[in-house]
């Protein structure tokens, strides 16, 4: 069976997804490469005028409730309009879990918007909702991002990067032109002959192996971390890392890599050490990438942080 491109927008109202579509829907890409369907499951201020739809060979299906925006009425919508490519554009207050596509679609790129100017109000009461869509995103565009803000943002970079690694984040100005959402530099120094990591680093850290990897092959690292032992992971090994909660208190993860040697030191689950050790990206068969290994140079026992929980959510 052929599949459709598809391309899913999502976004709190007035988080600017139907200025983009538009945007993108009247470009050469597309308007002059055959019809284009919109399936809208909201009505904003900005609106999509027969004007439009007429000259960019585009038609908008409407979907009011969740509950009747199913597989099958999807299909039925797809069906009629006999489009080249559809683009959803979700509400985002819908249970983004609960949905589903069907498998005539194929899913080219998730784009979730994020009003800033509204964001401390979604992310301090509905930070599940906004972080469960992130997950879901390939891209995550923040809009009405002033300059006095952009630093203000970047303190939830770790939140969101641990939330989706994978993901881009960008801000979008009047203009359209895009940058990058969180562009700081690592509060310690990646270039000295050891990196020094303070308890508060961490996040920043493990997320920043994945993102920069050139910046720590080969390098020593000095930081405390958590012991993790299991029988799943090879013989001699174990894993250093942080407990971190990136949105509520049932939502606290491990986030380690793999340390290679115990040097015979013995150690506890959950049990906090100091560690030295060299930092090396090996190939994994399982994940198809090089992955973080870390080779302990010397492991000494250790208190625990104040917090030994990372909260991100602040």
């Amino acid at each position: 069976m052929k599949t459709i491109p598809t391309y899913v927008i999502d976004g709190i109202l007035e988080s600017g997804k139907t200025t983009f579509i538009k945007a993108t829907i009247s470009s050469d890409d597309f308007y002059k490469k055959g019809k284009t369907l919109v399936i809208s499951c909201e009505e904003g201020i900005e609106e999509y005028d027969e004007f439009f739809l007429d000259d960019y060979n585009t038609e908008v299906v409407y979907f009011e409730n969740q509950e009747d925006f199913t597989p099958k009425a999807i299909l039925e919508a797809i069906t009629k309009s006999n489009p080249q490519r559809v683009v959803f554009e979700l509400n985002g207050m819908w249970n983004l879990q609960a949905i589903e596509f069907p498998s005539i679609l194929k899913i080219y790129q998730f784009i979730s918007f994020i009003n800033y100017s509204t964001f401390n109000i979604y992310f301090n009461n509905m930070r599940q909702m906004m972080l469960d869509t992130v997950k879901q995103s390939d891209v995550v565009v923040f809009i009405n991002v002033k300059d006095e803000d952009k630093e203000t943002l970047e303190t939830y970079s770790s939140s969101f990067k641990l939330t989706n690694g994978q993901a881009q984040f960008m801000i979008m100005d009047a203009e359209g032109r895009l940058t990058d959402a969180f562009p700081i530099e690592p509060p310690y120094d990646y270039e000295a002959d050891v990196i020094e990591l303070q308890n508060d680093d961490y996040g920043f850290w493990y997320i920043d192996t994945f993102e920069n990897k050139e910046r720590y092959d080969n390098k020593t690292i000095e930081m405390n971390a958590m012991v993790v032992l299991s029988a799943k992971l090879p013989k001699n090994t174990f894993i250093a890392g942080r407990l971190a909660m990136t949105c509520c208190s049932n939502d606290i993860q491990l986030y380690g890599h793999l340390a290679s040697n115990t040097l015979k030191v013995k150690l506890k689950d959950r049990s906090w050490i100091h560690m030295k050790a060299v930092i090396k990206y090996e190939w994994s068969d399982e994940y198809q990438e090089e992955e973080c290994h870390l080779y302990p140079l010397e492991i000494s026992p250790t208190t625990a942080p104040e917090n030994p929980v990372l909260d991100l959510t602040k």
